[in-house]
């Protein structure tokens, strides 16, 4: 089962959201957004759909009771608010998962039900009740109807989910609803022991050890023999009683026991290194021979005399050994973060998880933070997803745009700030979420609010373009239509560099540097007024050629008075509007965008004959004659 959507009302800054986890693609989601956008409260609020039953807010050193539901009120009604908070969910069961339990239950019980009836996707809202501000009830509604009967019956009678009539498929259907696990930060500590046999302790396990007792069994699972904690080191090691009670010291077991749990300590130990250093060196980087992470089992007695086996995990350096609570923040960030992500999807028998990941990357430098990117795909495997909030261009990936949702705050003024250097707000906070290419289209001037993705789409010219061929166009409009058809659409690899300037008569910086290091190159402009004008400029004053210098219209003469996003057909132009889902033509930034995002994800979209013969025609116009054939390579 996976989620399909969220919709998020009255929840704090939030009169009404709407978060669609389809197409899930790579099952990775994006809130990308400023600071103080709202991105901490739509992942607070999803992260309410299903109360995290693990607790992992006693990570943090909180727990869920210190966030009643009175929080949730927005702030401009705290004083009176009659009324509901509510997070709707969308699921859908996995291909074949609906039949496969509907069987079993049959199997189980005595009724049949009319499986063309059940509909393989449902939704259930989950609502906090309010009087004059005071908290009276959380009810979760089913929207799900089945149509059953006894096996005596002859007729199928109509249920909701939740009536006692089905109840056994209703719980069987609440087990598989994925479990939300909420990050809001990864800077938590790491208990020096962790108690395996928790019921023998004088006091309640705490909810961390709890936590992270189920991490140890979820490394057991992904090993490549499975192992269960309690029998294969637990057990063995409290089974030899007299040995335990004489030398209380694990080094004291008998010698097969020794060896058992031995062996299974060195294969989880195994497992951690290989898991942590292999994704520690692709995203930091480093030689991390000569290092592993031991897994130490130990015991003792707890002040009734109970046995207490614990598990200790160490970092070995060559000989010397630390805890991990000595390490840098940088190494126990990234170490919880595989604990908490990766093993967890390892895991056997939890079912899918929805991961919400709270600026994931805001410790990590720029490397790191691409590569983690890259990790993600790894942790939304089968029907587990990720939903991650950045304000950071390193953190977006294009391929996942289609995935991209653009978080903003009417309450907050961007282009103005305050004498601390913070936003300026005008009102009380109003939280919209909306998909990033129907937020593009309905607001092309409110380019602030995407920012990380026009950085990450931005090109500049590396210092390898400015010392090989060229071809020079007037501004990266240009650049992106003519290189996305040449590199995407015609597959032409050339060591011809695509440079692009800053307008007409910004060009002239570029051709002097080309000129004073004996780069060749070419310079197309567009064939309009300030275009003619500068092609003789160039040729009369700085003794270029005809050759080196063209207009559009030099390359194809149906270009005349012609700028190069004018090359555009009709079919490219209602391409990009529909893109961007526009009801108007689109500008020529949102052209430039649309272009952006398809050579960043090397994507092939079908463009008009006459752009792809024009853009041929313009490389064929910028080919080197024989005498740069060598230096082309």
């Amino acid at each position: 089962m996976r989620f399909v959507s969220f919709e998020i009302e009255n929840f704090k800054g939030i009169e009404h959201a709407k978060v669609d986890l389809i197409p899930s693609g790579a099952g990775v989601f994006t809130l990308i957004g400023l600071n103080e956008s709202g991105k901490t409260t739509v992942l607070e609020a999803i992260s309410k759909f299903r109360p995290d039953e693990e607790r992992t807010e006693a990570l943090y050193g909180s727990s869920s009771s210190e966030a009643p539901p009175t929080s949730f009120v927005p702030k401009q009604k705290k004083s009176n608010f009659t009324g509901d908070i509510a997070i709707k969910a969308v699921l859908k069961f996995d291909e074949g998962e609906l039949a496969e339990l509907i069987t079993r239950i049959e199997n189980s019980h005595d009724i049949e039900f009319d499986r063309d009836s059940i509909s393989e996707e449902f939704s259930v809202r989950r609502v906090f009740t309010f009087e004059s501000s005071d908290f009276k009830r959380v009810t979760n509604y089913w929207f799900l109807k089945v149509r059953s009967k006894t096996r005596r019956a002859t007729i199928f009678r109509e249920h909701w989910i939740t009536a006692t009539q089905v109840a056994p498929l209703f719980r069987e259907i609440q087990t598989l609803v994925p479990r939300i696990v909420y990050f809001p930060t990864f800077l938590f500590s790491f208990p020096e022991k962790i108690i395996l046999n928790p019921q023998q302790l004088d006091e309640e396990e705490t909810d961390v050890n709890r936590l992270y007792r189920k991490i140890i069994q979820d490394i057991a699972d992904a090993l490549e023999n499975p192992l269960n904690v309690e029998k294969h080191i637990v057990d063995r090691i409290l089974k030899d009683e007299s040995m335990v009670d004489r030398f209380f010291s694990i080094m004291s077991l008998s010698a097969d026991k020794q060896q058992q749990v031995n062996a299974a300590m060195s294969e989880i130990s195994a497992h951690v290194t290989n898991t942590v250093f292999e994704y520690w060196g692709k995203i930091f980087g480093g030689d991390f021979s000569g290092r592993e992470i031991v897994v130490r089992p130990g015991i003792e007695r707890s002040d009734e005399g109970n046995q207490v086996v614990f598990l200790q995990f160490l970092l070995r350096d060559g000989a010397s050994q630390y805890e991990l609570t000595e390490r840098s923040l940088g190494f126990r960030w990234f170490f919880s973060f595989l604990m908490f992500t990766l093993y967890r999807v390892f895991s056997k028998g939890r079912g899918p998880t929805l991961f919400l990941l709270d600026e994931p990357a805001s410790n990590l430098h720029s490397r790191a933070q691409m590569m983690l990117l890259d990790s993600f795909p790894k942790i939304a495997s089968g029907s587990n997803m990720v939903i991650y909030s950045t304000h950071s261009h390193y953190m977006v990936n294009p391929a996942w745009l289609d995935q991209a949702f653009i978080v903003s705050n009417a309450a907050v003024d961007y282009n103005s700030v305050d004498e601390a250097n913070k936003f300026v707000r005008s009102m009380a906070n109003k939280v919209t979420v909306e998909r990033y290419r129907n937020f593009v289209g309905k607001n092309p001037d409110k380019m602030t609010y995407f920012q990380p993705v026009l950085d990450k789409l931005d090109f500049s010219p590396s210092r390898l373009d400015l010392v090989r061929p060229s071809l020079l166009f007037e501004g990266k409009g240009d650049y992106l239509i003519v290189e996305y058809a040449r590199s995407v659409i015609l597959g032409r690899s050339t060591a011809l560099a695509i440079v692009p300037t800053r307008g007409a008569t910004g060009i002239y910086e570029l051709v002097g540097l080309f000129l004073g290091w004996g780069v060749p190159f070419k310079v197309c402009l567009d064939a309009d007024r300030e275009g003619k004008k500068t092609k003789k400029e160039l040729i009369e004053n700085w003794a270029l050629s005809n050759e080196e210098v063209f207009c559009l219209d030099d390359a194809d003469p149906a270009l005349a008075n012609s700028s190069l996003d004018e090359m555009l057909a009709e079919s490219d132009i209602e391409m990009v509007r529909e893109h961007f889902r526009l009801d108007a033509p689109p500008t020529k930034s949102q052209i430039h965008l649309f272009f952006s995002e398809m050579l960043a994800r090397r994507e092939k979209v079908p463009l008009s004959e006459i752009l792809v013969e024009r853009v041929q025609a313009i490389l064929k116009r910028a080919e080197f004659d024989e005498r740069h054939a060598e230096s082309l390579g």
